[in-house]
């Protein structure tokens, strides 16, 4: 007989037993904390609320003083102001000049440049304006060109480059040293600049610098030429040492020279003695005779 096995009794869940709730005494302390938490959250809020407030009524109040100082024509005083202030403290700080150094120079032109300048021991370095002082310099008559610049923290340099004597220019009668931009350094007696080149005319003083240096070139004919005339502002004559009146064209006057140069290698022309040459025409060489010569020659005499 088959036995007839009884299947195991199913066991009952087991159920997790449920917190105790806590007693009033437990849960004090954490109404307390949430209670803090949410005065502190408010409090934040109000905070933050009353900055926003003062700050922006503080940008109102600012915009409106700005806005007065416009309208009524302060706003350029205070920014002087602030300018001035801050200078103030930033020479206090050590930002203010103590040296000033000039070169280029002879030693009593120093003293000069310095009064130019305009500024004393102890002004402060952002004050100081290098550009102004700069045209300052300048316009004294033997400054050809200043660099000027502040060296921080309490130091200005300032490199000048003067005028140097160039040629001699007369002008009415007088003559005046001139340097190669044709500033006027003074007055001068030819024989006190013997080695200087002397110019002629209105305008020859602005414009002789090119045709000094093209002449250069030609040591024949610079060692010849005792003046350089210029004509109506318009193109130079070359007066020899015998009386020899070189006439250049208005353009291309070195091409001339170049021609001019040739022919004395080749004939002498430099030893002719005659009124002129004239260059004017480009590729051309016309020789004029004097007037006494053209005359016992038989020969009519036209205007060159």
């Amino acid at each position: 007989m088959s036995k007839v096995k009884r299947a195991p009794a199913r066991r009952k869940p087991t159920r997790r037993k449920s917190p105790r709730k806590q007693t009033a005494a437990a849960s004090a302390p954490r109404r307390f904390r949430n209670w803090v938490q949410a005065r502190l959250r408010g409090a934040r809020y109000s905070a933050g609320n009353a900055a926003r407030l003062i700050t922006g009524l503080a940008a109102a109040l600012v915009l409106l003083v700005l806005g007065g100082f416009y309208i009524f024509g302060g706003l350029d005083d205070l920014g002087v102001s602030a300018q001035r202030m801050a200078a103030d403290r930033t020479a206090a700080m050590g930002l203010a000049i103590n040296h000033i150094e000039v070169t280029g120079v002879e030693p009593d032109h120093v003293s000069e440049v310095a009064a130019a300048v305009s500024v004393f021991r102890g002004d402060a370095m952002l004050t100081f304006n290098p550009d102004a002082a700069r045209v300052e310099v300048e316009a004294l008559s033997w400054v050809r060109e200043a660099s000027i610049v502040r060296l921080w923290p309490d130091r200005i340099a300032i490199v000048v480059e003067p005028r140097s004597e160039f040629a001699l220019w007369q002008i009415d009668g007088d003559i005046h040293v001139v340097d190669r931009d044709g500033a006027v350094l003074g007055e001068a007696n030819a024989s006190d600049w013997p080695d200087l080149p002397l110019v002629v005319g209105y305008g020859a003083n602005a414009e002789a610098e090119q045709l000094i240096e093209t002449l250069e070139h030609y040591s024949d004919i610079a060692s010849r030429v005792s003046a350089m005339v210029r004509v109506g502002d318009r193109r130079w004559n070359l007066r020899l040492e015998n009386g020899l009146d070189i006439k250049l064209p208005e353009t291309e006057f070195g091409a001339a020279l170049a021609l001019l140069a040739a022919m004395h290698n080749e004939r002498g022309v430099l030893r002719l003695d005659a009124e002129s040459i004239d260059l004017r025409q480009p590729g051309e060489m016309i020789v004029r005779a004097r007037s006494e010569r053209a005359r016992a020659a038989g020969l009519e005499e036209r205007e060159a």
